[in-house]
């Protein structure tokens, strides 16, 4: 751009030839716009009434002054600021040729500002890299003409109706159907799902394609895109900006879903009535990679896939996402501060509303989304790797955008005022930050269980029968008591026999002494002898275990409900005995309590049933070790408690390590049975700052070994 300084009038710049200017549909307010096509740069860029005219004039005109004059002529009273913005557009957007030195300069300048260091760029775009690899326009073209015929008949209602079926069937085969997907993980299996991916991503590409050929549209490039380094395809139709019509935009759009909606449908059906073989197991990765993708990922709208460019075409709002972020923040900012700053552009309180819920959302969308893909970098890449990479999606990803928020509330401090919005902004962070540092929390609830130090459960020794059941649940017995007499017939068969064969060995050896029989044959007698006795000896202890005694006094506690004749096995348990003089109390807490913990504190046990015990109790100690498994399933997740845990070779593992309390009572043993609830503990007062810094610690030690 060149001045003339000794009049004050500045030259035009030329704008380049191969720009077209072409008729746009109409914005989201219904007023008229324009479009220019930059086929170098396969752009569109929209243009209200004034820079239409702008545009239209500027071939007829060499100096400001001569374009504000034909324009004003039209009608139109343009600001020369209002020509400043529309030519820095234009220089932005390279849409006018450089002659000059001064051109030549600006555009040297503009390559070193976007010149970046490899980290950098690696940082900027290891989410997503797309590389064009065909050019593939006159190709759809030539198949499209062979084709065509296919867009006349109705094949999505066909497609529609088998998906409908064979989810029938499916729901009908369901286990067959789960089994498959049970065995997901073998080497055929795997090979399948990415044969499937590949077909199903080519069909929805072509999807995109075709469709866009059939309303006139330039195909530019296909190529691969990389989504935090997984290959997928991608098809550019921007061409389709082109179209008028908002339909035939979002048929375009939606192409490539309703492509592998219809293949998703066909596959399912056919799953369902072809023979279980190789081809049965391909039709079911077909499947269910079409449902997942299309219902799963191109449908969010909180990313800029197919779903994305649905919302934003059938809203009639381009560059929605963009849009929505800034008056998202103007929102925000004026919620906080108050500042009676205008809105980004203009609004009615309608599209004020969806515009705020659509940016909110997506923010809180993409905090989840990357702290997902930030775990899941760093479980699947090598450990120094995984570390790297998951500090990136946290810091640059999630943090740098809420530092740089920040600082524009910082550079904005001169525009702060004190009005109600900003008092009670204020008023709320204070009590946020009073929350997180005052040292409020004193006490602490822990997952318990009241039992007794001595206890015993009763199991059989080996299947047998009920001969006698002297037991009721909270009877009180005493020690040596009989409480179960149960019966083998086996072991009773077993000791018959024995006997009636040492009756007979018995005789044999008489008849030995006597004489009769030879040293080596009294020898003989001699060990079997010594043999089947001590065999009878074995069988009548196995018959004595068979009797059931109380150890000690105590009260019975848990039952089965069994009588005589009754069968029972080696697993079931048959009855619990408690000594009720011998009552405490079991906490489990993690590792983050335990130096908190008060030894020698009171506390208070509540069971599940909301009853607490009438006598206090006094933390006793705490087992320097954390448990490696857990004696009480009610309190497991595995049997509906609150420690996470899995069972594991019948023993129930806790998942994270933690640590058992003993608390004893102050008075008399209140309880008569075991019973599960929670107890409230005294520890050192700490803040929610200082416990998530430990918190963090923690897991920086835990993973920081290599």
């Amino acid at each position: 751009m060149l001045a003339d300084t000794a009049h004050g009038v500045r030259e035009l710049p030329l704008l380049r030839q191969n720009l077209r200017l072409m008729t746009a549909s109409p914005d989201e307010d219904g007023e008229p716009r324009w479009q220019i096509f930059d086929p170098l740069s396969n752009k569109f860029f929209f243009l209200s009434r004034t820079g239409f005219y702008l545009f239209r004039e500027w071939r007829h005109a060499k100096t400001d002054e001569e374009l504000l004059a034909s324009v004003e002529g039209r009608g139109l009273d343009i600001d020369p600021h209002e020509l400043d913005f529309f030519i820095r557009f234009l220089e932005i957007n390279h849409l006018i040729e450089a002659h000059t030195k001064n051109d030549l300069a600006r555009l040297q300048q503009e390559v070193v500002k976007r010149q970046q260091h490899a980290l950098m760029w690696l940082l900027h775009n290891y989410l997503f890299i797309k590389i064009p690899l065909v050019r593939p326009d006159l190709i759809l073209s030539r198949c499209f003409s062979k084709i065509k015929f296919l867009f006349r008949l109705r094949l999505h209602w066909i497609a529609f109706l088998l998906g409908v079926l064979g989810l029938v069937m499916v729901l009908r085969q369901w286990d067959t159907y789960t089994h498959t997907l049970q065995n997901f993980f073998d080497v055929s299996s795997i090979i399948y799902y990415l044969g499937a991916l590949v077909v199903v991503k080519t069909a929805h590409e072509l999807g995109h394609a075709f469709v866009a050929k059939r309303y006139g549209c330039r195909v530019s490039s296909m190529g691969l895109a990389f989504l935090l380094m997984t290959p997928i395809l991608y098809t550019d139709t921007t061409d389709a900006w082109r179209l008028r019509s908002r339909f035939q935009r979002l048929s375009i759009v939606t192409a490539g879903v309703r492509v592998e909606i219809y293949i998703a449908c066909v596959a399912t059906f056919l799953w369902g009535i072809v023979p279980d073989s190789g081809f049965r197991s391909v039709l079911f990765f077909v499947a269910t990679t079409s449902w997942i993708s299309s219902l799963l990922i191109n449908t969010s709208p909180f990313m800029r896939f197919d779903g994305y460019y649905a919302l934003s075409d059938f809203l009639g709002m381009e560059n929605l996402q963009p849009r929505s972020f800034l008056v998202g923040k103007w929102f925000l900012r004026e919620h906080l501060f108050g500042f009676g700053f205008a809105p980004p552009e203009p609004l009615n309180r309608k599209k004020c509303l969806l515009m705020v819920s659509y940016a909110w959302a997506t923010w809180v969308y993409r905090f989840f989304l990357f702290i997902g893909i930030a775990v899941l970098v760093y479980y699947f890449a090598f450990k120094l790797l995984g570390i790297v990479l998951f500090l990136v999606e946290i810091l640059w990803f999630l943090v740098l955008p809420i530092i740089k928020e920040i600082g524009v509330w910082f550079k904005l401090r001169k525009d702060m005022t004190i009005n109600r919005t900003s008092i009670v902004t204020l008023g709320f962070g204070i009590l946020i930050v009073g929350a997180l540092l005052i040292p409020w929390q004193g006490q602490i609830s822990a997952p318990a269980v009241a039992t007794f130090e001595r206890h015993q459960t009763f199991y059989p020794s080996e299947p047998a029968k009920v001969v006698n059941w002297q037991i009721a649940p909270d009877q009180k017995v005493k020690q040596g008591q009989l409480l179960i007499l149960l019966e083998s017939a086996e072991v009773e068969q077993d000791i018959h026999l024995t006997q009636v064969k040492l009756d007979a060995l018995q005789t044999q050896w008489q008849r030995a002494s006597s004489g009769a029989s030879s040293s080596d044959e009294q020898l003989t007698l001699q060990t079997q002898l010594s043999r089947e006795q001590s065999r009878l000896q074995s069988l009548l202890e196995r018959r004595e275990r068979l009797v059931i005694q109380a150890p000690f006094n105590g009260d019975i506690g848990e039952t089965l409900s069994l009588k005589k004749g009754d069968y029972v096995n080696e697993k079931m348990p048959l009855a619990t005995l408690y000594d009720t003089q011998s009552g405490i109390v079991k906490a489990y807490i993690d590792s983050r309590s335990v130096s908190r913990l008060k030894i020698g504190s009171e506390a208070s046990f509540i069971g599940n049933d909301g009853t607490p015990l009438p006598t206090q109790l006094v933390v006793e100690k705490v087992l320097p070790t954390a448990i490696t498994h857990l004696n009480y399933p009610g309190l497991s997740s595995v049997y509906g408690g609150p420690i996470a845990a899995q069972k594991m070779q019948d023993q129930i593992i806790p998942d994270t390590s933690i640590y058992e309390v003993i608390l004893s009572f102050k008075g008399k043993s209140p309880i008569t049975r075991q019973q599960y609830g929670r107890v409230d503990l005294s520890v050192e007062p700490t803040s929610f700052l200082v416990n998530g810094l430990r918190y963090i610690y923690g897991i920086f030690i835990r993973e920081s070994g290599f």
